[in-house]
């Protein structure tokens, strides 16, 4: 089976699986792949599927939480704060120290990946960020986190010395990539004007219907100029282009993960010519839906860099 399939479910008799640094390698036992002495930067890792009646709780451990969410929700508790994570939701936390963490899951279930990280690969990386600040994120249409955590995820069962220093570089990947994007968020923040944001947050909720600059001009009483101009400004894009990255994302999901035919997909994304669509997804992949489809996820590593989405032009 292939291991990046290989979804743990908590037994219905443990709807509490408590993460304490003595007793869950023991809980784990039975699941030997999931035992990560060979990991330089892992202490264990997988990915699981949490029932609404599990609830995961963690005292002091002298490591770091990496969690990304396939799909589903669940609340975090973190420092008296309440963390919302939804689908595509990054999340890295210093489990040592502070007050304990809980994750009480959303009905049904949450599909999730979650990699205990050793202090010597990912303090430094901590360190960077604010820690007044929620280390929490939704993946951007422009980010290869997923990518990255699923090979990594591919790499735990894998006992051999080219396995360990290939996790060690997706870690890094991951650390890297995700601190630059929490960094990059809590700068641009303080300085996004609400109407810019609020554009934002319409694509990436609603990508599936169509939009034209003028529903915004009209919205906000400012000309379609000024607003693609200080959109491209802030995101590093004209807004039509973000909008169709963002699809483009969900295009892969859905053609990885369903049988829909490239032109439902399309449709769905909010692409109803279908020549448009293939072409589209050409130029921000490299290669066509179908081929994508066929070869994936191998094919479309490094075809383009995840801080750079606007490299190619539209």
């Amino acid at each position: 089976m292939d291991t990046v399939n290989q979804i743990m479910t908590p037994p219905e008799d443990a709807p509490e699986m408590l993460f304490h640094y003595e007793s869950v390698l023991s809980y784990f036992k039975k699941e030997d792949w999931l035992l990560n002495d060979h990991m330089p930067g892992m202490y264990y890792g997988g990915r699981f599927r949490l029932s609404a009646k599990t609830q995961l709780r963690s005292d002091s451990l002298p490591c770091f939480l990496l969690l990304y969410v396939f799909a589903g929700s669940g609340t975090l508790l973190w420092q008296g704060s309440s963390l919302f994570l939804t689908e595509r939701s990054v999340l890295f936390l210093n489990c040592e120290g502070g007050d304990p963490l809980q994750l009480r899951i959303a009905p049904p279930e949450m599909d999730c990946a979650m990699f205990f990280l050793r202090p010597d690969e990912a303090a430094a990386y901590y360190d960077l960020l604010n820690p007044k600040m929620p280390p929490l994120l939704t993946q951007p249409p422009s980010s290869d986190i997923e990518y990255a955590i699923r090979q990594l995820l591919g790499l735990i069962p894998i006992r051999s010395a080219l396995a360990s220093v290939t996790a060690s570089k997706w870690i890094v990947s991951i650390l890297s990539e995700l601190c630059s994007l929490i960094l990059t968020d809590n700068q641009a923040a303080e300085f996004v004007p609400d109407y810019i944001r609020e554009m934002k947050e319409t694509f990436d909720q609603s990508y599936q219907a169509p939009f034209h600059l003028e529903e915004f001009e009209i919205r906000f009483s400012i000309r379609k100029e000024r607003l693609c101009r200080e959109f491209s400004h802030y995101y590093g894009m004209p807004p039509l282009r973000y909008l169709n990255a963002r699809r483009i994302e969900a295009a892969k999901d859905l053609l990885l993960s369903t049988n829909m035919r490239v032109y439902e997909v399309g449709n769905a994304v909010g692409i109803e010519n279908t020549n448009h669509f293939i072409n589209l997804f050409k130029k921000n992949t490299g290669v066509t839906p179908m081929l994508f489809k066929k070869n994936a996820p191998a094919t479309v590593c490094g075809l383009h860099s995840p801080h750079k989405p606007d490299a190619r032009p539209q």
